[in-house]
């Protein structure tokens, strides 16, 4: 049974019983030529210390518990659940060659349905009952910034959660949170400022999902717009639980822009742009990287083609020795090519693991100076990831890409955002 099938199953009996599963381990590869972290790019300099000796749940002679809370059902279970068999990955390969300083990894992800009510219980049980070490990963910006203040009450570090929400996380105001995806205010800044570029007369609407990610992308927009001395022509607003989109493609097409611009939850995304096809309006469509997962493609192909999105991790057709060797060992691993979802995940658990390869000590302390002093990190599908002592937002680098024969196609390479 492929991994992506077991884990459905798990999951729907997690979100069914309210409980969490523990991920079992794939046959990992400790011999492939995807190096395993080993703390080299932390750099601690000497007369910066950390608490070695303060007690450390999730943390034994032999285990490092490490935990997440991510959808594994509902609208966005496929984002979440590609992104925890990427970060499984890793870990079994760790495991296999030995662990961190003899330790095994056990990771647990519970399911929080995306949602804000779920996430806050998951994450207490993931603390308080299960007792983790720290957070690697997980999928999802309003859950995730609704648990951002218990994070914060217990300091517990949080590593590589896919949450672009500009003004709350990647910043100091939360310094337990480690971000390594550029939020959506850069996302929609580069794609916006590449439609003005190349299509000068265009009229552009903007249909946002409603809080963080909604609003970082207007931001983003009304930012490139500017420089060229344009503006967004009209903006609708719509919410992460819709599932009819019929109501607002109309509206979409009285309006007529040319463009349209979406930030939504993936399946929105599909669910919009067919609505809009089956009225007759099939305008130019731009949004968030999430498109260029092969998930989103094979589930709406049609609605999928032609679409323009930024990007955040490699092309996984790219020729670049680490991509390649990323992509080949995964698929012998797991029987299937990796997803962006994967590839996320994949990220995730390598920042991880640099960070726990070296900290002085498995403390929390000592794991967050190690992550305040990784310089140039490189897990091979991101640009180098930096931290520190004042810098929570470790890659801000976005490329171009368009979706054409169901194949994502590079456009132009991640560069940094300024």
């Amino acid at each position: 049974m492929k991994i992506r099938s077991m884990l459905l199953q798990s999951a729907a009996v997690a979100g069914a019983l309210g409980v969490s599963f523990t991920l079992g381990a794939t046959a990992a590869n400790a011999q492939s030529s995807v190096p395993i972290p080993d703390g080299t790019s932390v750099s601690i300099p000497s007369n910066a210390t950390c608490d070695m000796d303060a007690d450390a749940a999730g943390v034994s002679d032999d285990l490092i518990k490490l935990g997440a809370f991510t959808p594994l059902t509902g609208p966005v279970a496929g984002p979440g659940i590609g992104a925890v068999e990427g970060q499984e990955y890793v870990f079994d390969k760790v495991n296999a060659a030995g662990g961190v300083n003899g330790r095994k990894i056990k990771f647990s992800a519970l399911d929080d349905q995306y949602s804000a009510a779920y996430a806050q219980q998951q994450v207490r049980r993931l603390v308080e009952r299960e007792k983790i070490f720290a957070i690697s990963g997980g999928i999802g910006t309003p859950n995730f910034v609704a648990v951002l203040p218990y994070i914060e009450k217990n300091q517990i570090p949080a590593i590589g959660m896919y949450a672009p929400a500009a003004d709350k996380v990647g910043t100091m105001k939360n310094p337990h949170v480690y971000m390594i995806w550029p939020n959506f205010v850069s996302e929609f800044n580069v794609i916006a400022d590449y439609v003005a570029r190349t299509d000068s007369d265009a009229s552009i609407a903007l249909l946002m999902q409603s809080g963080d990610i909604g609003n970082d992308a207007l931001k983003g927009m009304e930012t490139a717009l500017e420089r060229h001395g344009r503006k967004i022509d009209n903006v609708l607003r719509t919410e992460a639980t819709t599932t009819d989109y019929l109501p607002i493609a109309q509206e979409l097409k009285e309006i007529g822009a040319d463009w349209v611009f979406m930030v939504v939850q993936p399946t929105g995304i599909g669910q919009a742009i067919g609505s809009m096809a089956k009225i007759g309006y099939n305008p130019k469509v731009a949004t968030q990287s999430d498109a260029t997962d092969e998930t989103f493609i094979s589930a709406f192909p049609e609605e999928a083609e032609g679409i323009s999105t930024p990007t955040k991790v490699a092309a996984l057709t790219s020729d670049d020795p680490k991509v390649r060797a990323f992509v080949e060992d995964f698929t012998a691993v797991t029987g299937k090519a990796p997803s962006m979802w994967n590839t996320v995940g994949f990220a995730q658990a390598m920042v991880t693991i640099e960070a726990l390869q070296g900290a002085p000590a498995l403390t929390h302390d000592c794991l967050e100076l190690a992550l305040q002093h990784m310089q140039g990190f490189e897990t091979g599908v991101l640009p180098p990831v930096t931290f520190s002592p004042d810098n929570r937002q470790g890659t801000n680098a976005v490329g171009i890409a368009r979706i054409d024969d169901g194949v994502v196609i590079q456009v132009s390479a991640p560069v940094p955002v300024q």
